[in-house]
């Protein structure tokens, strides 16, 4: 028996999802995350365990293989390979483009129905310019000033693609991925709807598409095949995007910050200097955006229909918790 733990954001749990069919081939598959309802209703993980569960370790059987491995400690450092392919070899699998997997119930089918109530047109998309705060903080009495800099896509353009956007489709309405306590959530003409994240994956089923940067909701909307736009800056695609999406960036030297240079080395790994490039310099022009966006929704309404959500397999119809009746527990 094995239990795979995972230390990270939300984004990076939902992309460890895209590794679970090939590791379920060699036995039975257990997750110990900060994120348990990531893996909570997968078909094929046995149980999803929180690492703050009280009395967890008494519970689990003295001869389960505790598997860690984190791919930042890998030569995913090297900014050459995607974090899955690295991550994939340290586990003693093979990736071979697997997307992420999403897997809802349906008591978060009903919830997200009365959650898209709230927005005000029928036709919506969904928008996240600014990432790295935990769900779980949400209800600090602080203003969240997001970490990722890099990542994000500055605030006054994104303001900027927002009111294009809104002049351009007065009939589609603008979801912002945003918490309370962030800057981001403030920019107008969108509404912040201060739901639950796992709620977002059925969201993004029944919307028009995305426009986000390297942060959880791209790694959602692959989760449930839906495509999108995403912004790049500091990474790139080729490290945590898939082909999925509309990737679209103003710098072709994408690179994630070494992790010598994390901690007090300010050299890269070759040896030359780190720079942290100016977020103005590098962010994707608003006209851009507002390109690749249009050509993304001409898709959406000519091809494929916005897919509306539906319910899955999981015939769980509690309170999701560790009595969720999909996993036979």
């Amino acid at each position: 028996m094995a239990i795979y733990m995972i230390n990270g954001g939300v984004g990076k749990h939902i992309a460890f999802t895209a590794l679970i069919d090939k590791l379920a081939e060699k036995g039975e598959v257990q997750m110990m995350t900060a994120y348990p309802d990531v893996f909570r209703h997968h078909p094929k993980v046995k149980a999803s365990y929180s690492h703050e569960e009280p009395g967890l370790y008494d519970r689990v059987p003295r001869d389960t293989d505790i598997i860690f491995r984190e791919p930042y400690y890998s030569p995913f450092v090297f900014a050459k390979t995607h974090l899955l392919y690295e991550w994939a070899k340290l586990l003693g699998i093979e990736y071979e483009g697997e997307l992420p997997q999403w897997h809802s119930c349906k008591k978060w089918y009903r919830e997200a129905k009365e959650v898209i109530k709230k927005i005000p047109k029928k036709k919506f998309i969904l928008v996240q310019f600014g990432g790295g705060q935990s769900p779980y903080d949400v209800n600090q009495p602080r203003v969240f000033i997001p970490q990722g800099q890099r990542r994000a896509y500055p605030l006054n353009m994104a303001q900027d693609f927002i009111n294009q956007f809104t002049k351009a489709h007065p009939d589609i309405a603008v979801v912002n991925y945003s918490m309370v306590n962030e800057e981001y959530s403030h920019l107008g003409g969108c509404c912040v709807l201060n739901t639950a994240y796992w709620l977002y994956p059925e969201l993004l089923k029944a919307s028009m598409g995305f426009v986000g940067i390297d942060s959880s909701l791209q790694h959602m909307a692959a989760g449930v095949g839906v495509s999108g736009v995403v912004i790049w800056g500091a990474t790139g695609p080729e490290q945590f995007g898939y082909p999925i999406h509309g990737n679209i960036s103003n710098t072709t030297n994408h690179h994630m910050r070494p992790l010598c240079a994390r901690f007090g080395d300010n050299k890269n790994a070759d040896g030359s200097m780190w720079v942290d490039r100016d977020i103005l310099s590098t962010a994707v022009p608003v006209d851009k955006l507002m390109e690749v966006t249009d050509a993304m929704l001409d898709m959406k309404l000519n091809k494929e229909e916005a897919k509306g959500i539906a319910e899955d397999d999981c015939d769980c119809d509690n309170d999701c918790g560790e009595d969720c009746k999909c996993k036979g527990a």
